[in-house]
């Protein structure tokens, strides 16, 4: 006798789906939330509603027992979609079986994120009605709660800040081996998460992240916005997928800087392509360059809505995990290999550059040469921007500053992207400001975000003559640069800050020259050729961009500058131009130069020209040898 039934599940699979899918990652749980408030917002969009695309996640640390919650302004749901969404596990609920442009793909996200830091309530308005569950731990068992429907009061609309239809979603995160991390850190990280770029990139949300001091008490907030690299486009492609009735775009970005990739950084990493399906982000990858240190300066997008096709009709095109694509699906082959072979030529172009690089910085001849000239040139900027010496008293020197009376204690810093420091402002006192003033602080660059726009100045503990200000700045968006300026009185002092995606900071130079104004001269040929020659000023190298037409006809074979005459003489004039720049703008910055108010760029620009009269021939010495 044979008996057929629906196949029933054991509890323990529910938990064990949880923490393969989230891993006790708070971010993780997160995402999930977020985004299924976001298809909340989309699915009305799509009936063209206008939406506010709030979405507000607060946090509250604790010892134990951490609360998270995630509020959004859309749908929200009655007793019966609460039945199917948050009671039954593994249901199409998200509606992309009916060709909506959602993320939701299993039916099981929002029990995953629960149960796999603890447990957690569901409520919800809608249409007048306020709607509640749970899903706990019953004696081990995953149980779901539902209350009956109440009507909505003020009271209630109040207590949980959802004025008309809505969402919360709450957390309690009570497995113990569940860390809740940090708010700096988890602001940083959900503001870089790949599956949450064009969420927080795009204008139709606005993402809202507090840390929460008690009931529903906000402590501080922020509004969460990802700016992806600075870059330039290097391949925008639409092509077809051959045995498919498919067809994929590819854009691909390039970075001047190294990018963090996946095996540094996993979610969070800067470089990679977002594989993307009708505005859905379902992975990041680099493909079979995933470890390939050329493949870092690239990022962009693979743009694929074939892949939703493929998932309303359940194929296995993405992991169960959710850990991206399947790449064994016979769809997923033939899009990796189409896009590997589109990324192929400008990965070897990478490695190809870094050889060559490599080589010149091989040449013995050369390098003896430039670091003769650095040696030079450090002594030339020195004995002009040198201050004079301090006076001593009782054989203490006091801390050394300019003749303004103002300056920063580094003058050029690296920042990750996500993470802020701290800035040493450094005041004569009691000539320039006393203990309480303030120093007002501003940035030429919203990427590089002053947190202290007012900065309080206290005098140095070892030197009372001397006033401490601390300026917190925070970087955005990999690649800018910022210069943030401190004012007091009529005295001012800049600081460079540059934004990078890599936590270790750059090569450092030789010890002959790492002290100096400038540390290196290099030849780029990825250069933006508009520009001859800059100065690298995070780096203190100076560039020379071998791609500028009026200095290509004058590289050798080899790629290179120095080996005739012609060449030399056109890399002295590079070198003195740069050099003597930079000594002009930091001579007027600090106030070693004469400038007047209002005036500091014509200042710049005159002692430019005062200081090449004096100085170019000195640097055609070094550099040009007729043999």
């Amino acid at each position: 006798m044979t008996t057929s039934r629906r196949l029933q599940y054991a509890d323990r699979v529910a938990l064990q789906q949880a923490d393969q899918a989230i891993r006790k990652d708070v971010l993780r749980a997160l995402v999930e939330i977020i985004t299924n408030s976001n298809d909340s917002y989309a699915r009305l969009e799509a009936q063209g509603w206008n939406v506010s695309g709030e979405i507000v996640i607060e946090v509250q640390r604790r010892r134990s027992n951490s609360i998270l919650r995630v509020r959004d302004f859309a749908e929200g749901m009655d007793d019966e979609r609460m039945e199917r969404v948050v009671g039954t596990y593994g249901e199409a609920t998200s509606g992309l079986k009916e060709d909506q442009a959602v993320r939701g793909m299993w039916g099981r996200g929002l029990k995953d994120a629960i149960f796999g830091l603890g447990h957690g309530y569901v409520r919800s308005f809608r249409e007048g009605m306020f709607y509640s569950s749970a899903l706990v731990l019953a004696k081990g068992v995953p149980t779901f709660e539902l209350d009956a429907p109440i009507t909505s009061r003020d009271h209630l609309r109040e207590e949980y800040g959802i004025p008309e239809n809505g969402t919360e979603v709450e957390i309690i995160v009570s497995r113990e081996d569940v860390k809740v991390p940090q708010f700096d850190n988890l602001r940083n990280y959900l503001s870089r998460h790949f599956e949450l770029r064009p969420i927080l990139a795009g204008r139709q949300r606005r993402i809202v992240l507090r840390q929460m001091s008690g009931e529903r008490k906000a402590r501080e907030e922020h509004i969460l916005t990802y700016h992806p690299p600075r870059g330039e486009k290097a391949l925008d492609e639409v092509f077809s997928l051959e045995g498919f009735n498919a067809q994929a775009r590819l854009e691909l970005f390039r970075s001047t800087l190294q990018l963090s990739t996946r095996g540094e950084e996993g979610d969070y990493a800067d470089a990679g392509l977002l594989v993307v399906s009708h505005a859905t982000v379902v992975a990041l990858t680099m493909l079979k360059y995933e470890n390939d240190p050329y493949a870092s300066f690239f990022y962009g997008s693979i743009k694929c809505d074939y892949l939703h096709d493929l998932l309303k009709n359940d194929e296995p095109v993405l992991t169960a995990t959710r850990d991206g694509i399947n790449w064994t699906h016979p769809f997923a082959k033939a899009l990796k290999a189409a896009v590997e072979a589109r990324l192929d030529p400008f990965i070897q172009r990478e490695r190809e550059h870094a050889l060559h690089e490599e080589q010149t910085k091989l040449d013995s001849r050369l390098r003896r040469k430039l670091d003769k000239a650095l040696h030079e040139l450090n002594s030339i900027a020195s004995s002009e921007l040198r201050p004079k010496a301090p006076r001593t008293e009782g054989g203490v020197r006091p801390m050394e500053l300019p003749s303004s009376g103002l300056d920063f204690a580094q003058k050029q810093v690296i920042l990750q992207t996500g993470q802020n420091t701290t800035l040493i402002l450094r005041v004569e006192m009691p000539a320039l400001a006393r203990p309480g003033a303030f120093a007002f602080i501003v940035s030429d660059n919203p990427q590089v975000a002053v947190l202290t726009p007012k900065a309080v100045i206290e005098a140095d503990e070892a030197d009372p003559t001397v006033g401490v200000a601390r300026v917190r700045v925070e970087g955005h968006q990999v690649g800018s640069e910022g210069l943030v300026t401190a004012y007091v009185g009529n005295a001012k002092a800049r600081a460079l800050v540059q934004v990078r995606s890599r936590k270790e900071p750059p090569a450092e130079a030789s010890e002959a020259t790492r002290s100096g104004l400038f540390n290196d001269i290099r030849f780029d040929d990825r250069s933006d050729p508009r520009q001859r020659v800059y100065l690298d000023r995070i780096n203190s190298t100076i560039v020379v961009a071998t791609e500028a037409p009026s200095v290509k006809i004058y590289l050798d074979e080899n790629g290179r500058l120095d080996s005739t005459v012609q060449g030399q003489v056109l890399l002295a004039e590079l070198i003195a131009e740069a050099v003597c720049r930079e000594i002009a703008r930091q001579g007027v910055e600090s106030g070693r130069f004469l400038a007047p108010d209002g005036a500091e760029a014509d200042a710049i620009q005159s002692h430019f020209i005062r200081l090449q009269n004096r100085y170019a021939h000195t640097i055609h010495e070094m550099i040009v040898t007729k043999k």
